[in-house]
């Protein structure tokens, strides 16, 4: 059901101090509560919500806003929760007017919310900040129009992917569900498959490959007598137990150099990723598009590109991206040579780094340098806006996570603006009142 468009005020906070008389007006987030558009919000999302089934939902500005303090502040939900107690100037930009003492709803709430809402619409929040930065001038419509692109890997919150793990993982599930519905194994085998795990690694880090295989088919076999055993037992399964033995059954049967392995159970969409980094080989989760203005590096795109295809055939759909955010035509964008080959047939004109820059003006062979600019931005989307591992169920848990982080990072670029703009205009005022006041002559009363 909709949430109320009123929230419901007890007659206790009559005598409750507010929030405007407590905070300072010339706090960041005090600053950047009164000029989001939370109106935008309310409209967009209403049709997410049942109009008259259920019980009333909670505030939409108050899931907003805890989703973009989530990630400007790089928080998990449970601590989001925590911190947005103590914290009044949460409270505030979160549309409270006193001060809260409970927390406003489970963090599982949150979960739900994002599912239900699911990553096309909360690209509603990217927009926002983007339009705020417009509003606030600090980016043009000419900015918008020139861009960056870069891919980059979103890992997933996996365990490094082995055979052995992956096989005894798979006989400890399947003796769970064979458990969980009454079905009699012959033998579980768990005690004997840890076993087998263990001098698996073991003889793979003593570089005894030819016992590690010996362990290795051991497991192999185990697997495949839990999984002929329930198929004898069980010859209608359920749909979560078919699942379950499908992907035991891929697990079984991949071989070293197949394509399209599985690297994890409980996140079957995961695919191993190399980008040429010396310092980590290959990287398993999902590959994320990041595009940004050429000046200014705000983020203006985000889009999540499955099974790790050519970054070149996705440019269309990174530019339909940036497009829809900002209404905005590009007419530029600046790539590395990643992208060489590319099948962009687009109006925009595409540069690609390492090409000729002969006959070029100087401001263009300066945007091409910004390029570059967009790598840095990555790794603090990374560090600052949890966007390192996603910790989110599925493929649409790894869309979501991305949109949020950038927005996340685009308020966090807006919270030091409004930051330095305070400093910007104490610094005016000491300087007028210095050159207005001299400590030499009296003070007229």
């Amino acid at each position: 059901m909709k949430p109320k468009s009123r929230p419901e005020t007890s007659q206790l906070n009559l005598f409750q101090a507010q929030f405007e008389q407590l905070l300072n007006h010339g706090h960041p987030l005090f600053i950047m509560a009164n000029k989001i558009d939370w109106n935008r919000f309310e409209v967009e999302l209403a049709d997410c919500y049942s109009p008259d089934m259920g019980a009333p939902g909670k505030s939409i500005r108050l899931l907003v806003g805890l989703h973009y303090l989530k990630h400007t502040f790089n928080e998990s939900d449970e601590s989001l929760i925590d911190r947005w107690v103590e914290n009044p100037y949460w409270q505030h930009f979160c549309g409270f007017t006193t001060m809260q003492h409970e927390p406003p709803l489970h963090p599982t709430a949150m979960t739900k919310w994002r599912q239900r809402i699911g990553a096309e619409k909360l690209a509603i929040l990217l927009q926002e900040t983007i339009a705020l930065a417009v509003r606030e001038k600090q980016v043009t419509k000419q900015e918008l129009a020139q861009v960056n692109v870069d891919t980059t890997v979103q890992e997933k919150n996996i365990t490094h992917p082995t055979d052995s793990k992956l096989l005894h993982k798979a006989i400890i599930k399947l003796g769970k569900a064979a458990k969980e519905r009454g079905i009699n194994l012959r033998q579980s085998y768990v005690r004997v498959s840890k076993e087998a795990s263990w001098m698996a690694s073991r003889y793979a880090h003593a570089k005894q490959f030819k016992r590690m295989k010996r362990k290795l088919k051991k497991l192999r076999t185990y697997l495949g007598r839990i999984i002929r055993d329930i198929g004898r037992k069980v010859h209608k399964p359920d749909k979560a137990l078919e699942e379950l033995l499908n992907l035991c059954q891929r697990v079984r049967d991949q071989k070293k150099t197949d394509t399209q392995k599985l690297y994890s159970l409980h996140e079957p969409e995961v695919v191993c990723i190399s980008k040429g980094k010396a310092h980590k080989r290959y990287e398993f989760g999902q590959k994320i598009s990041v595009t940004t203005t050429n000046r200014g590096n705000w983020l203006v795109g985000i889009d999540l590109f499955s099974g790790n295809p050519y970054d070149g055939h996705k440019l269309a759909e990174a530019i339909a991206t940036v497009e829809q955010n900002t209404g905005v035509k590009v007419t530029d964008g600046y790539l590395d040579k990643g992208y060489r080959g590319h099948n962009y047939t687009g109006p925009a004109t595409m540069h690609i780094a390492g090409s000729s820059t002969r006959n070029l003006s100087r401001t263009k062979k300066k945007r091409r340098k910004q390029r570059s600019a967009v790598e840095p931005k990555i790794g603090h989307l990374k560090t600052d806006n949890r966007m390192r591992r996603c910790f989110l169920k599925g493929l649409i848990g790894d869309e979501v996570n991305a949109v949020l982080a950038a927005a996340g990072s685009n308020l966090q670029k807006l919270l030091r603006l409004f930051q330095h703009a305070i400093f910007y205009w104490l610094a005016l005022a000491m300087q007028e009142f210095t050159r207005t006041f001299r400590p030499h002559q009296k003070l007229q009363i």
